[in-house]
């Protein structure tokens, strides 16, 4: 084969005026530098788009079998056009000789007819015809000659394996790969066809558009005379070299003096060349350049020629190597062994080998089976670049058409769009629009989806994709299969941030209302639906929460972790926004009454003391926002009354309450932090007016793991609040310390605004000033309720006298009282 340096240079591009007969001139053979004739027609920039794509009036090659040729490169002595079938528009290459490349031997060496390299084209056209094997170079359409052109047809080529080796992008993994399906067509040749290749150059691979490499170029093969007996006849100077095979690639022992027939340990050789020229990146082992005397002299020094290429080979290889090189045919290795060598023992590399041959898998249950499992754990350990070249290609190629085997494809699918660049997710899209359609029909798949749905919202960006994944929600919680139910339900918190407002007020919340069959007296039922409501509650509004609260009251069980569940609901409803309970009768019916209930429920013992306690803060939570609101109207309707009429009443009645009209805004605070990762403890205001953290009162027992400590944690933000054992006794009073110094902060503030009101007010001595220091009495009242003992934390910090707390001692209250009144008599 020629070599390509003796490509000539392109010649430039020919605009559309350009005269059709000067075109194919430039396809003529041409004088290189030293005056030879190159044995290839030189190469053009763009195709022409005329009847013929190689210009000129006639037909194009195979134009009744092949249309919309478009230049693809230049292969050995072929040309290659990217071409469509007329039957069936299936994507293939045509090959083209152009008869004006003819080279012929010297008429000097006697034959009767001239050698040439019509015969050649016409012998490898032939044996190609006749091999059929995944590894080979499938033919298409046999040789056709006309006046000007010999062309054939076959399989769609991609590219060479010059561009393919040189090109630094590509994975050393699809190198190894490439390597293997080379080892497995040369077995094919040797074991099953009984032929030996004679020429197995860079020229003689095609990289077909799935990106598999094949063996073609059969232009030297010849057949068994016995069994691994072949003929075998000498290179020669008097025949020009593209006449020949590639002497840097050919065996020694096809050489020797006298030498009639090799055996299969010469395509040994040639394989060993041409691995060592792939991992080299395209640089000859043997570069003798058509000379005798040069190719000795490096083959006997091809130790120091693999020591140079050693590290692009790697240990295990070039062991390997050294052997597959010998100039002693009995230590080379058979092809077979060869691809049981260390260097190609991986997992990854099995499977893709595998995958490579699925479609002669017959059997469902064991392709099934390989896509699930083997190739799923293969996946993770493949790069990106292989997902895209040969994985998601042999998809396409093989399993497109057989829906059956959805579900086994959709795992490696969802972790290669859950994990590849952004760049390539549009690659995907066709793929999940397919498992999308086919959830209809298959269960499983279905299943699959509901489960995994949040990467579909997270990565894909596609309305088709996201409007069938709320079709198949809505479907599946409607279902009669609890199975898929189930799945539904244990998907939503996933999805819950994704999902539209309108969906989940007019679709999902009414369609959950429809469930109590499938939740009736199933306490993991009622549970998965409690951790989908609580995602689903950082969506809803005041105007939808009633909705939604109804919803909780459908898990009705009065299981503990139940319980504890729609605790959590409480808590994580009062941080996101606690404006949403203005309703007190919704949410005493459906929170605060199942709460407890629950606390007397006869199964008491099975929560630990931390779940007890949070249960118990969930329910001072609600007491307080419901006091809250009792205060909030009573203000509205006093707000009518007079200044002086509202101080006196509203002081005799008020009854001293467990908490502050502030203390739901300062629980709330103080009890912010514990939904977080450092599982920090609520605090509340005690009867006797202390700061107590009921989390730190008390060490919790030990954990005995049950299944409802397990699956209550699922409930909030992820994180158990009054799980005690995170975090050490010291470290929860350091952190309630820092919190009381700051409040003992706000506390001082208080005092002094009111220490400033009280002079201003004894300034003054008319009626308005009598009236000014009652409200400000009111107000000092109600201050003080949130006033911690703490606040003098520091003995030697200077501070104004503090008066009595009205709320850690109703006698202060009393005091404080008369002394107003008093005081009132005295001005």
């Amino acid at each position: 084969m020629a070599s390509s340096s003796n490509f000539m240079a392109p010649p430039p591009k020919m605009n559309k005026t350009s005269s059709m007969n000067s075109l194919r001139k430039t396809l003529g053979l041409k004088k290189t530098s030293n005056g030879e004739l190159s044995m290839v027609p030189s190469r053009p920039m763009v195709s022409p788009t005329l009847s013929s794509p190689l210009g000129g009036s006639g037909a194009a090659p195979l134009e009744k079998d092949y249309h919309s040729l478009e230049y693809r490169l230049t292969h050995g002595h072929w040309r290659i056009f990217n071409s469509k079938s007329v039957f069936g528009n299936k994507d293939s290459s045509v090959l083209v000789f152009d008869k004006k490349s003819n080279v012929k031997a010297p008429p000097k060496l006697g034959k009767s007819k001239t050698y040439s390299m019509f015969d050649l084209i016409k012998y490898e056209t032939q044996q190609l015809m006749g091999l059929i094997h995944p590894r080979i170079l499938h033919m298409e359409h046999n040789l056709e000659e006309t006046k000007d052109y010999f062309s054939f047809a076959t399989e769609q080529i991609y590219g060479n394996l010059e561009n393919i080796v040189t090109d630094d992008s590509i994975d050393r993994l699809e190198i190894k790969l490439g390597v293997l399906q080379i080892i497995d067509g040369m077995s094919y040749l040797h074991n099953s066809a009984k032929m030996l290749h004679g020429n197995l150059t860079p020229d003689a691979i095609y990289v077909t558009a799935t990106k598999t490499w094949k063996i073609g170029g059969f232009s030297f093969a010849v057949n068994a005379k016995e069994p691994n007996c072949y003929p075998c006849y000498p290179w020669t100077k008097k025949l020009p070299p593209c006449l020949q095979p590639d002497l840097d690639f050919l065996a020694p022992e096809n050489l020797a003096s006298g030498q009639t027939t090799v055996t299969s340990a010469a395509d040994v050789f040639s394989l060993g060349v041409l691995i060592c020229w792939i991992y080299a990146g395209g640089k000859r082992l043997i570069d003798a350049k058509s000379n005798l005397e040069t190719y000795h002299i490096v083959v006997g020094q091809l130790d120091a020629a693999l020591q140079c290429i050693s590290n692009e080979l790697g240990p295990n290889l070039k062991d390997s190597m050294a052997k597959v090189l010998s100039l002693d045919v009995e230590v080379r290795p058979t092809v077979q062994l060869l691809s049981l060598i260390k260097h190609f023992d991986d997992s990854c590399l099995s499977a893709l080998r595998q995958l490579d041959d699925i479609a002669q898998v017959f059997d469902p249950s064991q392709k099934s089976h390989f896509l699930s499992q083997t190739l799923n754990a293969a996946i993770p350990h493949i790069s990106e670049t292989v997902w895209f070249n040969r994985v998601l290609p042999r998809f396409n190629e093989q399993l497109l058409e057989l829906p059956e085997m959805y579900y086994s494809i959709t795992k490696p699918l969802f972790h290669i769009l859950e994990h590849c660049e952004s760049h390539n997710i549009h690659k995907m899209k066709p793929w999940i629009r397919k498992l999308m359609e086919a959830t209809t029909h298959n269960k499983l798949l279905r299943s699959f989806i509901l489960e995994n749905m949040s990467a579909l919202f997270r990565r894909l960006s596609d309305e088709f994709v996201e409007d069938k994944c709320l079709d198949v929600i809505i479907l599946s919680l409607k279902s009669e299969d609890t199975s898929l139910q189930s799945s539904a339900v244990r998907g939503l918190p996933h999805v819950a941030e994704y999902l539209p407002i309108s969906f989940i007020t007019k679709k999902l919340l009414p369609t959950i209302m429809c469930l109590p069959p499938f939740l009736h007296e199933n306490v993991p039922r009622q549970l998965d639906l409690l951790a989908a409501l609580a995602a689903l509650s950082d969506r809803c509004d005041i105007a939808n929460v009633a909705l939604l609260f109804g919803c909780i009251s459908l898990c009705n069980s009065s299981h503990p972790v139940i319980v504890h569940a729609k605790s959590r609901i409480v808590q994580r409803l009062v941080m996101r926004d606690p404006n949403r309970l203005k309703d007190a009768q919704l949410f005493c019916v459906h929170l605060l009454n199942p709460l407890i209930t629950g606390l007397s429920c006869k199964d008491l013992s099975i929560f630990t003391c931390a779940h007890f306690d949070d249960i118990l803060s969930s329910v001072r939570i609600l007491l307080d926002v419901l006091e809250q609101r009792r205060y909030e109207m009573e203000d509205r309707q006093e707000h009518k009354q007079s200044n002086h009429h509202l101080g006196l009443n509203r002081l005799g009645n008020r009854r001293v309450s467990m908490s502050s009209t502030n203390l739901p805004r300062v629980m709330i605070s103080a009890a912010r932090p514990s939904f977080s990762s450092d599982s920090r403890k609520m605090s509340f205001l005690s009867a006797d007016g202390r700061l107590e953290d009921r989390g730190s009162r008390r060490e919790s027992r030990d954990s005995r793991g049950s299944l409802e400590s397990d699956m209550s944690i699922r409930i909030g933000n992820g994180s158990d609040i009054s799980d005690d054992s995170c975090f050490s006794s010291h470290s929860a009073k350091g952190r309630r310390q820092s919190w009381l110094d700051g409040y003992g902060h706000s506390v001082s503030l208080e005092q002094n605004t009111n220490g400033f009101l009280e002079t201003t007010s004894r300034n003054l001595g008319d009626r308005n000033s009598i009236n000014f220091k009652q409200r400000n009495a009111r107000a000092s009242e109600r201050r003080a309720r949130t006033r911690s003992p703490n606040a003098e934390l520091d003995p030697h910090r200077e501070q104004p006298p503090a008066r009595p707390n009205s709320f850690t001692n109703l006698g202060h209250n009393i005091v404080l009282t008369y002394r107003n009144l008093l005081y009132k008599d005295h001005t």
